[in-house]
């Protein structure tokens, strides 16, 4: 946990006294911060448990732990817990751009750690605006950003998502982007979203993990691109063919040689694309269509599930299964 920057004197030292049942053994605490005293008290109970109070700006705290050591570091640094907001950002930094969207639309919902009845007032609210299975990804960014903020900063908040349930998923789309539509798509996109669209449609990437790409994660010379954290928390090696070989290279002529490839957002990706649908008018494409239609089009041509996991990154088959959209025809034809 981030610490303040406190200047602590002991006003004087704690007694040495039985630590028996009840017994007080004052550890009154003053220090600053931003000019603001704060003054701590921690007593035993007759429970055995530990009793701090903490009296700031004018206002007393107190909670209650059932060790001595909890207790003092409460009192020195309880106080001073990140706010909602500071940890939602925290996240982001941990994960990158690929989620700041989501992390800003439950920013603007959440001023503090949500309640049960504060989320199921959001799900509500969110399925009016937006599908099923959106809303269901929004709660469950919520519920890994307050994990995130127990596990990584020791924050005493409470975890409602146990009692919580979350919106269905939608049926997955089984829409590939059809080779007409995709010529379409890379004429009419920008330069750089149409490069990092046939670089997905090659190599089945992710958009977050396609605007990470620097320089030094290429590797022409063993044909893989490196990826240091992909989306399960995993790094791994992304195979390229002839096709994705030479996008990276003349994007690293159109960046001018610079570190990061595809200095845009992962949103931003998706937003360009969706416009681009729009004025085409193709239906029922997104970004993450080439990354779909990159999984299938290697099953169709007969890769096994064990190659299509190095190529998806997925390391389980059920969730490779909702990307290969195989139909009978496909099966038929490598039986024959």
């Amino acid at each position: 946990m981030p610490t303040r920057a406190i200047t602590l004197r002991t006003l004087r030292a704690p007694p040495k006294v039985n630590t028996g049942k009840g017994s007080r053994i004052s550890l009154p605490l003053t220090f600053k911060y931003f000019g603001v005293n704060e003054v701590a008290t921690i007593r035993q109970l007759k429970s055995g448990n530990w009793n701090v109070q903490i009296r700031e700006q004018g206002k007393r705290i107190s909670k209650t732990f059932p060790t001595q050591q909890e207790a003092e570091r409460f009192a020195l640094m309880g106080s001073n817990e990140l706010s909602f907001h500071e940890v939602c950002d925290k996240y982001l930094e941990h994960m990158g751009d690929s989620v700041r969207y989501r992390v800003r639309c439950l920013k603007k919902n959440f001023k503090s750690p949500p309640t049960l009845a504060e989320i199921e007032a959001f799900k509500r609210q969110r399925l009016k605006e937006v599908k099923s299975s959106t809303a269901r990804l929004d709660l469950q960014m919520l519920s890994r950003i307050v994990k995130f903020g127990i596990k990584h900063f020791e924050l005493d908040w409470p975890f409602p998502f146990n009692d919580f349930k979350y919106p269905p998923e939608c049926q997955p789309r089984d829409r590939v982007v059809t080779q007409k539509e995709l010529k379409l798509l890379l004429e009419d996109l920008p330069p750089l979203v149409a490069s990092a669209a046939e670089l997905s449609y090659e190599t089945a990437m992710r958009r977050g993990e396609i605007v990470k790409i620097q320089k030094q994660h290429i590797e022409f010379h063993q044909n893989r691109l490196y990826v240091p954290e992909a989306k399960n928390g995993y790094s791994r090696y992304v195979p390229l063919n002839a096709k994705a070989t030479q996008i990276l290279k003349d994007r690293l002529v159109s960046c001018n040689n610079h570190q990061i490839l595809y200095n845009v957002t992962a949103e931003s990706l998706s937003k360009a694309f969706r416009r681009a649908c729009k004025r085409l008018e193709i239906t029922g494409l997104s970004f993450h269509s080439m990354r779909h239609s990159a999984i299938t089009k290697y099953a169709q041509r007969g890769l096994s599930v064990n190659q299509l996991k190095v190529i998806s990154g997925h390391r389980s088959t059920e969730m490779l299964e909702r990307y290969t959209h195989l139909g009978v025809k496909d099966v038929v034809s490598l039986m024959d």
